[in-house]
């Protein structure tokens, strides 16, 4: 037994001593387990990574859709511009007046005051004079809204289009945005011409959108989003005279970020009543106008190609470019027409 005992202790220091590793007794894995354990592991190293990735670029859409809703709540900014610009403290005081006094306040006594006094009058009278009370009702109630909301309302457009106009111009100035080139008057002139007309389409587009059964709402109001942030940014790009092109290429390379930006004045226009709506925007769009002049855009850089530029304006575009060559052949015969007559 010693001498067993030794012989084993003597081939183990040799294997230790030479070539140990392969002097063990080792398991080895039969061929076709390994190769049937290979896929599994790859296929699970790639779902690890996709969902690494498809993380990674929720995080970045989430960054990207929050910065443009920080910008636009950012309202304590507004405060350098109201302290430096007496136009636009001025004009800002005139839109609170206009929208949330008189617009807003009009609405609001008629719902709260006038329409429950109205109510109670009726159930004042007599079941034989009902009739009377309703007929006076509704007639006050027609007048009221013909003779006083609707003027109103057609008013405060036309005077905000102008006071917004002379903000935006205010706080550019402080901000000291040069123009990137100058442009001659007919190319202004047909830039503006365009975006008038993409604006129109989009909103009959947008409008449409509402009609489509369960995806209609949000759609309609992610479009309001977008909407409301070409509003606020157009002055800025108008006074850095962008064309129509680059305007558009800008907000589809940062088309998340816009819908971010317009969110929390179409949320609240969106849970507002009618007329409601449009004087909430009024109220808060000339701060919205101070912010986008200072906002910063961000873009998505790590998404797909197609989620980097989502070709938010594509049907609006295609669609106004047809309307453009409609109208365009159209003239061409009314010219020939002209051209011959004069030569005659």
């Amino acid at each position: 037994q010693d001498l067993l005992h030794l012989a084993l202790v003597r081939s183990c220091a040799a294997g230790v001593m030479g070539d140990g590793c392969n002097s063990w007794p080792t398991l080895e894995m039969p061929k076709h387990e390994a190769t049937a354990a290979t896929p599994k592991i790859e296929t699970t190293a790639g779902q690890g990574e996709w969902r690494c990735n498809c993380i990674e670029h929720l995080r970045e859409a989430a960054s990207v859709w929050l910065s443009g809703v920080k910008d636009a709540v950012m309202l304590h900014h507004c405060v350098f511009f109201f302290a430096r610009s007496d136009v636009v403290r001025f004009r800002t005081l005139q839109c609170f007046v206009l929208n949330g006094v008189i617009f807003l306040g009009s609405i609001l006594l008629f719902n709260f005051a006038i329409d429950p006094t109205l109510g109670v009058m009726r159930r004042l009278v007599r079941e034989d004079e009902a009739w009377a009370a309703d007929f006076v009702a509704a007639s006050f109630s027609v007048l009221y809204k013909v003779l006083w909301i609707y003027p109103i309302y057609c008013i405060s457009f036309v005077l905000n289009t102008v006071m917004y106009q002379e903000i935006a111009d205010s706080a550019l100035a402080l901000r000291q945005q040069k123009p990137s080139k100058p442009t001659q008057h007919l190319e202004r002139l047909i830039n503006e011409t365009f975006r008038v007309l993409l604006n129109a389409v989009y909103i009959v587009e947008m409008n449409l959108l509402y009609y489509i059964p369960i995806a209609g709402p949000p759609l309609y109001f992610v479009h309001s989003c977008w909407l409301a942030s070409v509003y606020c940014f157009e002055y800025r790009w108008v006074h850095l005279r962008w064309t129509s092109n680059a305007r558009l290429d800008y907000f589809e390379r940062h088309w998340l970020y816009f819908a971010g930006f317009g969110f929390p004045v179409s949320f609240i226009s969106f849970i507002s009543p009618r007329f409601i709506d449009a004087g909430v925007f009024a109220l808060f769009f000339p701060l919205l106008v101070l912010t986008a002049t200072i906002a910063e855009p961000k873009e998505l850089k790590r998404a797909p190609a197609l989620l980097q530029q989502l070709p938010v304006f594509a049907v609006v575009q295609g669609t106004s470019c047809v309307g453009l060559r409609l109208f365009e052949g159209r003239l061409r015969p009314l010219s020939r027409l002209n051209r011959s007559r004069g030569s005659t």
